[in-house]
């Protein structure tokens, strides 16, 4: 049969200097794909897989071992274009990806046909150049399933499709290997299913050997021949699919149950007549108008809500409006602060709104945890900025200062934005980061770790990470530290934005039987978002699909579930 890729003892250690760590990210690791096998490889986040397609990529030496596709070999001596001769040999498709031109779909498949032939991507002006290409791009987009959408301008296309264009762009090269990482983890079911079937009929059409990456036993049942188990940087068993994922999901903890919602009628959040109307961009061409209409919704107190839906209508914006990051057009995001208060989330610079933010914790999608940080320092600025008597001490000094309540409750709002976006507003607001922190010092070292203990056990956290820096968690711990983080302060609400990202399937359940323990030890509303719906059935008490901008379902979890397949609309 003939072989395409052979690794043979492949190492790779990074240094970390900033905390005197050594990383070891490949030990030993060797295998082969034959020519026209899909071979996949499954593991825990963190288990060494990117690393290593990184590295057949040639995006980065490695120390020791050796890479060999149809008979070129590169070792850790190799020159540099050794390799960039591994770009050319390989094509990667990247989950997370949208790297597409502002052009129809046919025209970013003859862009990229033109930069592999004239080393610059441009269309071309001479018809007959064009009509050339064009008729190879056609074929191209005949393997992924999308030749009847060629005209479409690219910013229209839902996610999967997006994802099908990437893949077409690659494939242009015609290289003898394919590269998958994580296909489709961040894609709901329906345009999972899509890509899957395109990279199925890519390997059956054309023959190409093709190496997937994925935390996903569904995605290796589905396209992999045989199956590799990573784990702590080595392999530890290969295989057939069905043995393999058996093992590795053996390791899945039980389910925990769901507490039960003490008081149905104890309202904690009410949404009351909201109106929001968005516009939706890509580099700054206006694809379409969303509307959200006269949304009305009241959570208990207590109760785990799950929020569905496509992408890019409204699920987020909703989650935005109830942190108040966003302002309505009309209505009223109220939360409980008393026994029977009511503050307007949306008021800008009202004390009352302050103080209700003062009981939210958000957590973004994009999240960060500055990884050379200690843990005990990150946990110190997030009480020092979000813990009610620290907000009521920012009061005071505000006043010193002649910083108004609107200004103030600007920077709290801005304490709750993703990274990027809360750099961005405080340059808006002409304020520096002296004055932030004169307003919002570090928690009391001596205290931070007596607030953060509970939720250290709620959420099964060894306490030596406390004193460890942030580089040194795994991914899942990353989510438990920054959910704990946001615990720490006290909140009674939690809004979670996709908290299990493309994390595998072990530390996913960790994270929601954690999120489970925390809701049934201190009562917290938990709202979240997610795309992956087998969590949203174990997770939550109920769920609400959204689409188009509205609450088009609530309900038990599994029957909303079902409806959104049901519905057959793949992500937007």
């Amino acid at each position: 049969m003939g072989e395409t890729l052979r690794v043979e003892g492949l190492c790779k250690r990074y240094k970390l200097p900033e905390i005197d760590k050594e990383v070891v990210a490949l030990d030993n690791v060797s295998f082969k794909i034959d020519n026209g096998e899909t071979l996949g490889i499954i593991g825990k986040s963190g288990a060494g897989k990117t690393t290593l397609l990184r590295m057949l990529r040639g995006y980065e030496r490695f120390d020791a071992g050796s890479i060999e596709i149809e008979g070129f070999k590169v070792t850790p001596d190799s020159p540099f274009s050794d390799f960039r001769t591994l770009r050319r040999k390989t094509a990667y498709h990247l989950q997370r990806s949208f790297a597409l031109w502002n052009q129809s779909v046919l025209n970013n498949i003859i862009l990229r046909l033109r930069g592999i032939q004239k080393g610059s991507e441009e269309i071309p002006q001479i018809e007959d150049e064009y009509d050339e290409l064009k008729d190879e791009a056609l074929e191209i987009l005949d393997l992924v399933g999308l030749r009847e959408k060629y005209k479409y301008f690219y910013p229209i296309l839902s996610g999967g499709e997006k994802q099908r264009v990437l893949l077409a762009r690659q494939l242009a090269k015609s290289p003898p290997l394919l590269l998958l990482d994580e296909p489709g983890t961040m894609s709901d079911q329906i345009s999972r299913k899509e890509l899957l079937d395109s990279i199925k009929a890519i390997n059956e059409k054309t023959g190409i050997s093709t190496l997937v990456v994925s935390h996903m036993p569904e995605v290796h049942k589905y396209l992999s021949d045989r199956l590799i188990w990573m784990d702590k940087s080595r392999i530890i068993d290969e295989g057939g699919v069905e043995a393999i994922t058996g093992k590795f999901l053996a390791q899945l903890e039980p389910v925990k149950p769901l507490s039960p919602i003490k008081n149905k009628k104890d309202i904690m959040i009410d949404i009351y007549g909201l109106w929001k109307k968005y516009v939706l961009y890509t580099s700054n061409t206006l694809i379409r108008t969303i509307e959200m209409p006269d949304i009305n919704l009241k959570i208990p107190r207590g109760e785990m809500l799950g929020i569905i839906g496509p992408s890019a209508m409204g699920k987020t914006v909703l989650m935005r409006l109830l942190a108040g990051l966003e302002q309505p057009d009309k209505g009223w995001v109220l939360y409980k602060i008393g026994t029977v208060d009511f503050a307007n989330i949306s008021t800008l610079g009202s004390r009352r709104a302050i103080e209700a933010r003062s009981k939210l914790g958000v957590l973004h999608q994009e999240f960060t945890l500055p990884p050379y940080q200690l843990v005990q320092d990150t946990f110190a600025q997030k009480l020092g900025i979000k813990k009610l008597e620290m907000v009521r001490q920012a009061m005071d000094t505000a006043k010193e200062h002649d910083v108004s309540d609107v200004t103030l409750d600007a920077l709290l709002r801005i304490a709750d934005m993703p990274e990027l976006e809360a750099k961005e507003k405080l340059e808006d607001l002409g304020l520096s980061m002296d004055m932030f922190q004169e307003l919002f010092p570090k928690f009391p070292a001596s205290e931070t770790f007596k607030a953060a203990k509970p939720y250290f056990d709620a959420l099964d956290l060894s306490e030596d990470l406390f004193r460890r820096h942030n580089a040194e968690a795994s991914a899942g711990e990353h989510v438990r530290l920054a959910i704990a983080g946001l615990m720490a302060t006290n909140p009674e609400v939690l809004l979670l934005d996709e908290p299990f990202g493309d994390l595998d399937p072990i530390s996913i359940r960790k994270i929601a039987n954690s999120i489970k323990e925390l809701n049934r030890r201190f009562n917290t509303t938990i709202l979240v978002v997610s795309h992956q719906l087998d969590v949203v059935r174990e997770l939550v008490h109920e769920a609400i699909m959204i689409d188009e901008g509205e609450i088009v379902m609530r309900g038990d979890p599994n029957e909303v579930c079902d409806a959104f397949i049901a519905l057959g609309k793949p992500e937007r």
